[in-house]
Formats: structure tokens, sequence, C-alpha cells
């Protein structure tokens, strides 16, 4: 009997009798897939990673043939979601901020009375409030979704901001992806979407994944029309008061493998992230991921001169200090020590010590 994978603690749904006929893929503890012919297990498995819904096939003697994949990360969940058949449904309220993004076919949607669409070269946007309804999506649709937590991304907002944000963000319903930030967009989220089979994908570590997913926040606030958008698009990054960034600093250097992001950095050094943003260039001549970046380079050199090479790899290394990318750990690195990673780790006493 096949067994669901992948699921967060608490009550699953009635698992339907036909549960046996999924197919079920686990990667691991916070991703799951999921292939069905059963629109009860459908329904069932998209309310336990994404929301509660209804769903019914709109062509009689129609089947289903979904497939779906979630990650799930600390502020938001990646699907990749296909059903296989023209299907519609109702949801309700999300509670959560959400888009959409349609890699292939088409769907029509509404909530709380506005239009939602998705085709390729237009995402769909969903506010956490209003009841939300599938209209129709085509048995071609595969849509690219992304949860994104109610309160991360308001207080993201509000970081950016410096400012509190009262209320829900009022995000109007699509992204342009020919546009600049909706490409921008759309491609952060596939970087994640593109890591929910990697078995040993990276952004399992949130040292890696924080900011990303933060990343991907800002780039939707800017991408999309909403009632801060002006301000948000408007915010300085020059003109302001100093402020002290040593205890951002100081917290970098005392714990470097912390999942930082320039937010967490900005309230630790009790600043916005634009401010941040402008005393670190101003001090250190970089942006403030650069400087952790560049603390972790520091840490991985010492990791590799102290190293054995029989029990030590320059891979390894560089995803403990959260390059994820191993051709961008040995350019980095190579910038920063002039000598490869690698060479580090073999050298051998005697020879002329790193420039």
């Amino acid at each position: 009997m096949t067994e669901w994978a992948g699921c967060p603690a608490g009550p699953l749904p009635k698992r339907p009798a036909a549960v046996d006929d999924c197919l079920v893929e686990p990667h691991r503890s916070t991703a799951v897939a999921v292939q069905t012919g059963d629109p009860e297990v459908a329904r069932a498995v998209c309310g336990e990673h994404l929301y509660p819904r209804s769903m019914r096939l709109l062509r009689p003697g129609a089947s289903l043939d979904a497939r779906f994949a979630f990650l799930h990360l600390g502020s938001m969940t990646v699907a990749d979601v296909r059903y296989g058949a023209e299907v519609a449904g109702v949801t309700g309220e999300l509670g959560s901020y959400h888009l959409n993004v349609a890699r292939s076919g088409h769907f029509w949607a509404g909530q709380a009375g506005r239009p939602l669409a998705a085709e390729p070269g237009r995402a769909a946007v969903y506010r956490p409030v209003g009841e939300t309804e599938l209209h129709y999506a085509s048995a071609d649709c595969r849509l690219l979704a992304v949860k994104i937590d109610r309160s991360a991304l308001e207080a993201h907002l509000g970081a950016l901001l410096d400012a509190p944000v009262r209320g829900v963000v009022r995000l109007s319903g699509q992204v342009k992806l020919d546009q600049a930030a909706g490409r921008s967009c759309a491609a952060l989220a596939g970087l994640l979407s593109g890591e929910i089979g990697n078995a040993g994908s990276l952004f399992y570590q949130p040292i890696v994944a924080a900011p990303v997913e933060e990343a991907l926040m800002t780039a939707l606030l800017l991408a999309v029309d909403h009632q801060y958008r002006d301000m948000l698009a408007g915010q300085p990054y020059f003109g302001y008061a100093p402020r002290s960034i040593a205890a951002a600093v100081d917290a970098v250097h005392a714990d470097p493998r912390r999942p930082y992001t320039v937010g967490l950095l900005a309230e630790i050094a009790g600043t916005s992230p634009g401010r941040l943003s402008v005393e670190f260039g101003r001090q250190y001549g970089m942006a403030p991921m650069a400087y952790v970046r560049d603390v972790r380079l520091v840490a991985a050199h010492a990791e590799l001169v102290a190293g054995d090479p029989a029990g030590t790899s320059v891979i390894a290394v560089a995803h403990r200090w959260g390059f994820a990318r191993l051709e961008h750990f040995v350019a980095r690195y190579h910038q920063r020590f002039r000598v490869a990673p690698a060479t580090t780790l073999w050298r051998r006493p005697g020879r002329l010590p790193l420039r």
C-alpha cells in the first residue's frame, strides 16, 4: 500500500479508498511528489499542501491525470501543478498571498469579484482574503504556484519601507512576464521550483533558501501594483541619517552560518534594509549579502587550509558555507585568494603560502 509522504504533522484529510492508486515519490521531509487519477486524492493532496478546495471535472467521461510536486520552505511553498484534464473548483479564502505562473495552457479564476487569469506571458496574483474560485483550467495547464505566508510578506514590506504595513497588501491581479520585473519574479520562482525533485538540494538548508525567499518577495512587490508600490519604488537608498551597522557586522562574524537575509541584518542593526545597504556600501564597498558571502568565503578558506584532503572535499566545504554552485564558489575563491580552493586543500608544507 502506498503511503503519503512529505506531509506536515497534523490530521490528514480522510484518506479516500482509491488512494492505493496514487503514486507518491518521497524526496526529503520538505518535499513531496504525487501522481493520481482520483479527484478525491487530488483534492486531499491540494488541501494538505496548499489550500482546502473542491474539484470537479468539466467534461463528462474525462479522466484526471494529476501530477503535483511541492517544496516547503520557511515562508513559502513552491508547487508544480498539473491536472491533465479540464477542471474547476472552489477554494474559499486563501489566508496567504499567492502567485500562479502558467508554464503551459491557461486558466480563469476569480477572487472576491476580481477576475484572475494566467497564460504564458501573464501570471495571476491572489490576496489572502476573499472567496476564491477556479472557473476553468485547460487540460494542458501546468502551473508554477507560490504560496507566501501573509505575515512574512507584510513584515518584509514593512522592513523595506521602514514603516508599518496595516492591513492586507492589495496586490493587483496580474504580473506581466514580458516586463523586466515580472521576468525576474518568475525566474526566482522557477529557480526554486527547479529544486523540487532534487533530493540533495541545498535549498533545504535555510542558509541558502532564506535569501532567495526574501528576493522573491521583493521581486513580487516590485512587479505588481499595490497601495505601497509608489512608496516602495521611490524608497531612497541615499540621503539618510547614518546609523551604526556594528551589531549586524558583529552578528555575521559571530555566527556566519546563520541564514541571514537583508531584512534580518537590518532588524539586528535596528534600521531599514535600504539604509543598511547604503551604510554597508559606504563602509565596506559592498552590499550586505556580499559582505556575508565574503565572511563565509574566509571561513571556507580557513577550513580548507586546516583540512585533510583524505576526508575533506572542496564541494562539501562550499556547500557547508552556503555556496550552492561549485563554479561560483571556485570563481569567488580565486578572486579573493588568487588560488584555486583545491590548491589550498592539497598544498603541502614547504610550498609558498597563499597570497
